[in-house]
């Protein structure tokens, strides 16, 4: 990759996991309003289809690529649309994930196998399949983790485990690949409306207001999925270039594990 502009992506081309919905549409939006080619990828034809219309128009452009990245055959096909579509790729962005909430007792096999198979797997198919790609581009991976591994709440151990493999995975891609001139990070959001969480912008606001989220941030205003988005953007544009092997809190200090909520001020 070559350093561009500063703040524009224009000369990048990037792939997004799921993208149709949640954190992903943030990602793709921002990445595409700063000018990146993106390949918006996730299961939802429908959705992508929105998606790309909605953003036709921006600086940058956005094509949809429907796959199931926990499918080794569609991450081998996601790989050859990213070859024909956009002649290559320079960023990974793995955002694909679930959860499943429940305690160890009464959490079913199934569905701790089907978080492990959308938030650990997918990175391992994916990463391995755009290899030779990111080789080429001497590009970056961004893995989305999640907070819940400094501090995990009660009643969602199958998640904190799988996203503690994704910091796992992006220390140890991160020594591999850096010969290869590979970088590979990852980004821990705190509490932001997600549909992953099940909750609305305006739902997850409300609560966040009312103090009813299970810890405490420094900062006493609310987080966003933009956010989270611009914090991929400079990893994935020349302000990330030096950075490698990271796990980056974009969480208003939830983190910190403060014994308090930052009180609010006029």
């Amino acid at each position: 990759m070559t350093p561009g502009t500063a703040g524009s992506l224009s000369d990048r081309r990037i792939v997004v996991t799921g993208a149709s919905s949640g954190l992903g549409r943030h990602i793709v939006r921002c990445l595409v309003g700063r000018g990146a080619t993106v390949l918006a990828v996730a299961r939802r034809t429908d959705r992508l289809e929105r998606l790309v219309t909605d953003l036709a128009g921006e600086p940058g452009r956005a094509v949809a690529c429907t796959a199931d990245v926990t499918d080794e055959a569609d991450a081998a096909a996601m790989a050859a649309a990213t070859t024909a579509v956009l002649g290559g790729v320079d960023v990974l962005v793995n955002n694909a994930g679930m959860e499943v909430q429940g305690p160890l007792d009464r959490l079913a096999r199934a569905d701790f196998e089907a978080m492990w198979r959308a938030n650990v797997l997918s990175i391992f198919l994916c990463t391995r399949a755009l290899l030779d790609e990111l080789r080429r581009s001497r590009g970056g991976v961004i893995n989305l983790g999640s907070t819940v591994v400094a501090r995990p709440p009660r009643g969602r151990f199958g998640y904190v485990v799988s996203k503690a493999a994704v910091e796992g995975i992006t220390r140890g891609l991160a020594v591999d690949l850096g010969r290869d001139g590979i970088r590979v990070n990852a980004i821990r959001p705190g509490i932001v409306p997600s549909e992953l969480r099940g909750l609305t912008e305006d739902e997850e606001r409300a609560r966040f207001e009312a103090g009813q989220h299970f810890g405490r941030q420094a900062l006493s205003t609310a987080g966003e999925g933009r956010d989270i988005a611009e914090a991929v953007a400079w990893l994935a544009g020349p302000g990330g270039r030096f950075v490698t092997g990271a796990v980056i809190d974009v969480d208003g200090g939830f983190s910190l594990g403060l014994a308090e909520a930052a009180p609010a001020r006029d």
